[in-house]
């Protein structure tokens, strides 16, 4: 029963955090007002979550649980991988959320948590020069004030990220 009521509770807030994400930009969303978007009591929420970065990533990788997901196509196409991973119904909070730094860190945070949990027969060493090249094209975009944006420019991105060249 615990169990159940605890699951009830973690999908009302990720509803609630999903509407106050398509309205409002992540740095600007309190605890507060994701408590009361899920009608919960502040407290509940810590007792799922210890913060909203940590919500961000359960709330990511529920929603790729419910999609299909190649490991193996993420090191070939990481960017278009990314967008599958979080389907339809997500990737116009993405488009909402790419211009808000800390939204873009979380989400990155939690695709470098996928790759390195991700089992499959990359080493360890692969895995980080991988994510180092996802990490350069998104610090070259933000430091050169590039027009790309990684949640609608994937296809083009994940050309720069083959061939390292523009």
């Amino acid at each position: 029963m615990a169990n159940l009521q605890n699951q009830r509770t973690k999908k009302l807030i990720f509803m609630g955090f999903r509407e106050l994400l398509a309205k409002e930009s992540f740095s600007k969303i309190t605890i507060n007002e994701i408590a009361d978007q899920a009608m919960i009591h502040r407290s509940t929420f810590y007792t799922h979550f210890t913060d909203k970065y940590d919500l961000l990533n359960q709330y990511l990788a529920h929603q790729r649980t419910n999609t299909e997901f190649n490991s193996e196509d993420i090191y070939e196409h990481p960017f278009s991988s990314i967008a599958e991973i979080n389907n339809l119904e997500l990737l116009p909070l993405l488009k909402f959320q790419s211009d808000d730094a800390d939204f873009r860190n979380g989400f990155f945070q939690f695709v470098i948590d996928t790759v390195m949990e991700n089992q499959d027969d990359k080493t360890e060493l692969d895995k980080f020069f991988f994510i180092g090249r996802i990490k350069a094209i998104n610090l070259w975009i933000d430091r050169t004030k590039q027009p790309y944006n990684p949640f609608v420019d994937y296809v083009y991105l994940d050309k720069v990220f083959r061939t390292g060249k523009k």
